[in-house]
């Protein structure tokens, strides 16, 4: 038994890395994923922070003299 048993424990721990490796695959692709999620919130965050400081600005602003 102890010889079967060492015969075979290479196979059962190949099929342990593959399964290990499949699963951080699929972990690294969703990581992936909401990493370019993140990217594209940060770059609406940074187009919105340009939008109110370009409204502020404007509200700021006084006039020059009247029409």
């Amino acid at each position: 038994m102890k010889l079967f048993k060492k015969l075979f424990r290479p196979y059962f721990v190949i099929r342990q890395l593959q399964r290990e490796n499949t699963q951080l695959k699929k972990d690294n692709i969703e990581l992936k994923d909401t990493n370019e999620s993140l990217w594209l919130m940060l770059e609406e965050i940074k187009a919105a922070e340009q939008e109110a400081s370009a409204y502020y600005s404007l509200l700021s602003s006084k006039s020059a003299g009247e029409a």
